[in-house]
């Protein structure tokens, strides 16, 4: 099932072309399974992320600070040498 959720994602986020399921190999019964797990795993990320205290987007900023501080210090040591 984690296939057909992938292809529904790409599909959602207009990375593929939207094409019926059952042209993949999919039945209908398991759409609607999908479905469902679906929003039971958006339910329990979303809980999980609000007991953490999610910030969107901090992940990002962490990484890009360390990327500054890594380009900092190594313009310091090129202008040592």
């Amino acid at each position: 099932m984690e296939s057909k959720s992938y292809l529904e994602c790409r599909m959602a986020k207009e990375l593929m072309a939207k094409q019926p399921l059952s042209e993949l190999g999919f039945t209908e019964e398991q759409k609607e399974e999908t479905k469902e797990e679906n929003k039971r795993s958006t339910e329990k990320e979303e809980e999980e992320n609000e007991r953490n205290g999610f910030v969107a987007g901090a992940r990002r900023a962490r990484q890009q600070q360390k990327e500054f501080a890594e380009a900092a210090r190594r313009r310091r040591r090129e202008g040592r040498d």
